[in-house]
């Protein structure tokens, strides 16, 4: 298993993963985080809650950064989150899709998107980091 891998094994089996329902899946094009949405995910108004839209946009650049980073004993931390929520979703699966901007040698930034399971894209981020050595 290489880094990458054992990186995103161990990130997807966190308890807040395990707790909201997100799942990675390593692709070609980077790495996703999926979420079925479930009746915890919901606000009162019955649409998905900002912030487990945050969270899954969040973890999904974050993915992508640190998948650049891991092989050179580097790990990114959110320092800041921008979120534009662009339309409702209130059921099925979404999808977060990010890919890294800028990676320094103290800061990343990143963009993400989140798409319904039309495709519709309903919400967009973008993530500064902090860059600090990998503790084993």
């Amino acid at each position: 298993m290489d880094l990458v891998e054992e990186f995103v094994k161990l990130v997807g089996s966190a308890p807040w993963y395990r707790l909201i329902g997100m799942e990675i899946k390593r692709k070609e094009e980077g790495i996703l985080v999926e979420m079925k949405v479930e009746e915890k995910h919901l606000q009162a108004l019955g649409m998905v809650h900002g912030g487990a839209i945050a969270s899954i946009l969040d973890s999904a650049i974050g993915l992508n950064i640190n998948k650049e980073l891991i092989g050179k004993g580097k790990l990114a931390i959110t320092s800041q989150l921008n979120v534009h929520y662009l339309k409702p979703v209130s059921g099925g699966k979404i999808i977060a899709k990010a890919r890294p901007l800028f990676i320094g040698s103290k800061v990343a930034v990143g963009y993400g998107e989140l798409k319904d399971e039309k495709g519709e894209t309903v919400a967009v981020a973008t993530s500064t980091f902090y860059i600090t050595t990998r503790r084993e």
